[in-house]
């Protein structure tokens, strides 16, 4: 297995598009679509470069210069750290409406299937519980 190279220093200022279903902002420059970890859709926000390909790139909010109005303080103190926990910063409705959408995504492009009816999401209390 060949080494990852870390990638030279850039820092970027990105305009958050959408959120990837790993909870990772998106943004595009230069014709690169760029995955922001810790960022939210409509955030404006100074991001560290970690990963680098031809297609993409992967970087770290190094600053939220305008926050999204759904961002959240995280109540888990290791949060961004371990990987179970990626939406904290997102509210607990936005979250659900997030991966609704991306489910029906699924279906509609990958699977090619558009079901009749759509059931409501189950839901519990906010904290305390795994989604």
């Amino acid at each position: 297995m060949g080494r990852r190279r870390k990638p030279k220093a850039k820092t970027y200022e990105l305009e958050i598009e959408s959120l990837s279903h790993e909870g990772r902002g998106i943004a595009h420059l230069e014709e690169k679509v760029i995955f922001v970890s810790g960022a939210l859709p409509g955030e404006t926000v100074i991001a560290d470069r970690t990963f680098s390909r031809a297609k993409f790139e992967e970087a770290d909010v190094k600053e939220v210069l305008k926050p999204a109005d759904n961002r959240i303080t995280p109540k888990c103190e290791v949060f961004g750290i371990c990987g179970g926990c990626s939406f904290q910063h997102l509210s607990s409705e936005d979250q659900i409406e997030a991966k609704g959408n991306w489910l029906k995504d699924a279906f509609s492009g990958q699977a090619k299937v558009e079901p009749k009816h759509w059931l409501e999401p189950l839901q519990v209390e906010s904290w305390g519980y795994r989604r």
